[in-house]
């Protein structure tokens, strides 16, 4: 393989997107890979935020149109979030893999914020 230069990396677009089937929907949604910047702003929100409405915050950055273009807004996670948790978990599995995500990245970002919450502690 050719070594890459930095145009030539700029020019690849290494984003994939993938169809999910949804029967409960009555049809097919697609998903979408995660930039690194999306990605990284997601595991900080993780910090800030703990499980509240996780997949659904999940699959806002990842549920796109055949473009890749996204579906819904962050503001619109807790609309997401109230549709079938079977239907929810089944996509969020699918992005999660599509994505790279593994369960202790996610084990980690949860370890990471309990060690700062206890280092800027002032309570003695």
């Amino acid at each position: 393989m050719p070594v890459l230069s930095k145009d030539a990396i700029k020019q690849v677009s290494d984003y994939k997107v993938e169809t999910v089937s949804v029967p409960e929907w009555g049809g097919d949604v697609c998903i979408k890979t995660l930039s690194g910047t999306e990605r990284d702003a997601f595991e900080e929100g993780y910090s800030e935020q703990k499980m509240k409405n996780f997949r659904a915050r999940f699959l806002v950055l990842t549920l796109c149109d055949e473009g890749g273009q996204r579906l819904y807004s962050d503001d619109e996670a807790g609309e997401l979030g109230s549709k079938s948790a079977v239907v929810l978990t089944r996509l969020f599995d699918a992005a999660w893999a599509l994505n790279a995500f593994r369960n202790e990245d996610v084990e980690a970002l949860g370890n990471d914020s309990a060690s700062d919450q206890s280092d800027a502690s002032t309570s003695s």
